[in-house]
């Protein structure tokens, strides 16, 4: 918890040091709504701690869940080398050679990857459509691959860091962060999970710094590599004068280009609070439930002939009143889910998260089971994407993956997971315990 709130907190007041603090408009509205949202989600995650934690799976459950762990991780690693190779086919990528010179320039796949989405839904492979549905593999291979390494034969291993080099070599090409942003925070999340078990146990601190070692130097080649991404998007497209301010000291000592590509890492997780400050002017308008998810949206759109149009989110009828552009910059995750649930319940429902982190959290620590361990690497992606949209929201792989993850959470809780349970494989309290 320590962790998120000085996530959420410092973000929003690395913004009101920053000179895009001077157009809001309404700070007191916006502090307001701020610091109650993070409120609640603080409020849950204390009220799910302060329950009686639930008994560990009985050890003999070990052997059937590590079973299964290597099931899904070669499972997810067989999904991450197919859906990237499509992808990487669908974007123009020919072979080894164009994937590197796109790291190289990542301007230039930026630009690719535009143009790639304006031909439209048509050209999206069909192995795509058959995949979608599997999305919860996404959300598997890099949690289970760190937390439970040491349980791998070296195959599976070799497997899944070739599966998550493929995840990454996409978004690479691509010219895009995202990708790459949420391998490092899954990274991140089995990294503590493996730590925290490891605390209270004998000759163990030499691990547990190197585990803080490793998740550091991830945290640092990504920002490194954020800096360069936005220097050389700079040098392609000029500064972004609007959200990116560059400093002219920082300008002198190593140029414009890498000045603009700081300034633009700095202003990534912060400008989206002055978005969140326009969306709160404008009154409620529900969006039939399509509001906070645009992928569930565009999904509605293609298959039952929805008019997005008719019911748009916050954020779009933001972009038409006051000049913010919904899909350029970013307005935090509130508005979006403020469509669907309005304000006061986008800030209550961060209570929900809060309690879901916390419970997640827990059963992961103690019990190092599935489906908590995924739901907790999930949430962290979910957090570290509050000053910036609904990430989880974002892409269909995602979206099924979540609710997959959730649905099974459910029928843990339902069918007695936390307790000690007969081994018969025949029996579906025997996986919900696994």
């Amino acid at each position: 918890m320590v962790l998120a709130l000085v996530w959420m907190l410092g973000t929003f007041g690395v913004f009101w040091m920053t000179r895009l603090a001077r157009d809001v408009g309404n700070p007191g509205q916006l502090c307001a709504f701020v610091l109650t949202a993070t409120a609640l989600f603080a409020g849950g995650y204390v009220a799910q701690m302060a329950r009686r934690p639930p008994s560990v799976a009985a050890p003999t459950h070990s052997i059937d869940r590590i079973r299964l762990v290597r099931q899904l991780v070669l499972a997810s690693a067989v999904y991450y080398v197919i859906v990237n190779l499509t992808r990487l086919a669908q974007f123009g990528a020919t072979g080894p050679q164009s994937v590197w010179a796109n790291i190289q320039e990542p301007a230039a796949g930026y630009v690719n990857k535009f143009d790639v989405y304006q031909q439209g839904p048509g050209s999206t492979s069909p192995w795509m459509n058959i995949l979608f549905p599997l999305g919860v593999l996404s959300a598997a291979l890099v949690p289970l691959l760190v937390l439970h390494w040491r349980s791998l034969s070296g195959w599976l291993r070799l497997a899944g860091l070739v599966g998550t080099a493929t995840h990454i070599a996409f978004y690479l090409f691509i010219g895009t962060m995202k990708g790459l942003g949420d391998v490092v925070i899954m990274l991140a999340a089995g990294m503590l999970i493996a730590r925290a078990s490891l605390r209270h146990r004998p000759r163990t601190y030499s691990r547990r710094r190197r585990t803080l070692l490793l998740v550091v130097g991830a945290f640092v080649l990504l920002a490194s590599y954020m800096i360069h991404n936005h220097a050389t998007r700079a040098d392609e497209f000029g500064t972004t004068g609007d959200v990116v301010h560059v400093n002219p000291t920082v300008e002198r000592v190593v140029g414009t280009p890498m000045a603009e590509g700081i300034a633009a890492m700095i202003g990534y997780p912060t400008h989206g609070y002055l978005g969140l400050s326009y969306n709160l002017q404008l009154p409620f308008e529900w969006s039939r439930g399509l509001g906070s998810s645009p992928s569930a949206a565009i999904f509605a759109e293609q298959t039952f002939d929805a008019d997005l149009s008719e019911h748009p989110p916050f954020p779009d009828r933001t972009e038409h009143e006051k000049g913010w552009p919904a899909r350029q910059y970013w307005a935090t995750i509130y508005p979006w889910l403020a469509s669907d649930l309005t304000f006061p319940g986008a800030a209550l429902f961060m209570g929900f998260v809060g309690w879901l982190f916390a419970g997640s959290w827990r059963a992961a620590v103690s019990s190092r089971r599935v489906v908590p361990t995924l739901i907790f690497a999930q949430l962290c992606i979910l957090i570290i994407y509050v000053p910036a949209n609904n990430q989880l929201g974002m892409a269909p792989d995602s979206i099924v993956g979540m609710a997959t993850l959730l649905a099974l959470y459910g029928l843990q809780s339902l069918f007695g997971g936390h307790r000690e349970l007969p081994a018969d494989p025949g029996s579906v309290t025997w996986i919900a315990a696994r």
